[in-house]
């Protein structure tokens, strides 16, 4: 059942209703929320009761559609206003398991008023409500997609409400200063030192630390929220893809004998355990870099190379084996992909595959080409026999280690919206620094405020709402 609502809708005082959990499990939870729930529930069951049951304890209830007809036999928790997820009255149907049964209540609930829930409206209504900070309800769409054990610590801190604690603490800093100011205007005929621009300004400066510390955790924050993103790189048939198989424990790229057999780049999640936990990574498998007339397999070296110069870690791989008959002309070749690749040094590792087809002389001359390019130790490989992937994933790990690591209870952003926020009060801040006159300090820090109201939640346009939780799924 699809209802077609514009998104204006989110801001409505209709009853809403969503399958909160995935079909075909056990047990699959639907929710309604809004004026309507407990009237829907006592017309959904023969039992009186039902609507008046005590709240927050689940009952049992023989649930039927409109016609009488039975549906399930199931239970019901109800939630009365205010003190639910959304603020609102709310009722949980927990069903046997099963796409039917779960899609069969849906029509009816739409039958008796209840209209599909936009993606994150259940949320949305929290925040509205304000059972949630804004900032809060994205760490449940982050908790969501978490892929390691440090994104969910992070989404499960904000949930707390570490984020909006320090940004509150941030903003009410700023209107102590913003206060301080406008009244040094007020008496502006008295020589008062701690109204003095001079004295105002050196307030100002730990707030103004703290929200750069705030913009700078953004990189670090969307790293440990979505994983490292790792490319691996290499001439056609280097053996890059049995190696990313190798790392994944099965055989999700193509792997041929055939030159240019990957022409897109394929993307894989993958959690390594370093030295200090697990490290999730966003792989990609990048096509062969080597000239070609074939249209399709340029465009997909292009990607290769954007993909190379927009990673974290560089995974250069070269075919050990290649070196046997002409190593002069293999290492060319090798220095002509490194050229194209135009990827830093310090975050290029290099991987030496295929050693299980080479004798240790070749594998010295190998090493003593690869050498020269300046990227510190080659690690020795063969997909084969695994030999070297152990190595491999310690460096790859403790690489990655690097961008994780954070204080217990540190603040890092994770969406880009919040950052350009900070971004924005910080710019205002620094104009404010600069500012000659008292009067043009306090608006600065004005503007400021406003610009931290959207990670508090205090005032926020109608579209950015929409934007916001139109990316949550549907029944969250």
């Amino acid at each position: 059942m699809q209802n077609r609502v514009s998104t204006g809708a989110y801001f409505s005082e209709d009853t809403i209703a969503a399958i909160v959990t995935a079909l075909g499990g056990a047990i699959c939870v639907v929710r309604i929320s809004g004026p309507k729930s407990f009237a829907i529930l006592k017309s959904l069951s023969d039992t009186k009761a039902a609507a008046g049951s005590e709240a927050r304890k689940f009952h049992r209830i023989a649930l039927h559609d409109l016609s009488g007809t039975s549906i399930d036999d199931a239970l019901f928790v109800r939630f009365v206003s205010p003190e639910s997820y959304t603020g609102e009255d709310v009722v949980e149907f927990h069903l046997h398991g099963g796409s039917y049964i779960a899609l069969k209540l849906m029509e009816t609930l739409a039958e008796a008023g209840a209209r599909q829930a936009l993606p994150g409206e259940f949320s949305f209504r929290a925040v509205k409500n304000g059972k949630l900070s804004l900032s809060q309800a994205q760490a449940v769409a982050d908790l969501i997609a978490a892929s390691s054990d440090g994104a969910i610590t992070l989404a499960l801190e904000k949930l707390e409400g570490s984020q909006v604690r320090l940004i509150v603490g941030l903003a009410e800093d700023l209107r102590q200063i913003v206060m301080l100011s406008e009244a040094s205007i007020d008496f502006s005929d008295q020589d008062l030192e701690e109204f003095g621009l001079p004295s105002l300004k050196a307030r100002l400066l730990p707030v103004l630390e703290a929200l750069r510390l705030l913009e700078s955790s953004y990189d670090r924050g969307v790293r440990v929220q979505d994983g490292v993103k790792v490319a691996f790189v290499g001439l056609p048939n280097a053996g890059k893809s049995s190696f990313f198989n190798a790392l994944l424990g099965e055989e999700r790229s193509i792997v041929a004998s055939q030159a240019g057999t990957t022409r897109d780049i394929i993307r894989e999640h993958l959690s390594l355990r370093g030295n200090h936990g697990k490290v999730t990574l966003r792989l990609e498998d990048t096509a062969g870099l080597r000239y070609s007339t074939d249209d399709v397999e340029s465009q997909g070296i292009e990607r290769s190379r954007r993909a190379s110069q927009d990673a974290d870690l560089v995974i250069l791989i070269v075919d050990s084996s290649s070196f046997i008959a002409d190593p002069k002309h293999s290492f060319a070749a090798v220095q002509e992909q490194w050229a194209v690749l135009g990827a830093p040094k310090q975050k290029t590792l290099g991987i030496l595959s295929k050693t299980d087809l080479i004798d240790p002389e070749t594998v010295l001359v190998c090493q003593n080409h690869l050498q020269t390019l300046g990227l510190g130790p080659w690690i020795l490989t063969s997909a084969k026999d695994h030999r070297g992937i152990h190595e491999s994933v310690q460096a790859i790990t403790g690489f990655c280690e690097n961008w994780l690591t954070r204080a217990k209870g540190e603040v890092l952003l994770t969406r880009l919206d919040q950052k350009e926020a900070v971004s924005l009060s910080l710019d205002h801040i620094k104009r404010a620094m600069a500012a000659s006159e008292v009067a043009l300090f306090a608006s600065d820090l004005r503007q400021a405020l406003h610009a931290l109201a959207l990670l508090i939640g205090e005032t926020v346009p109608d579209d950015i709402l929409n934007r916001i939780f139109s990316q949550f799924c549907i029944g969250k």
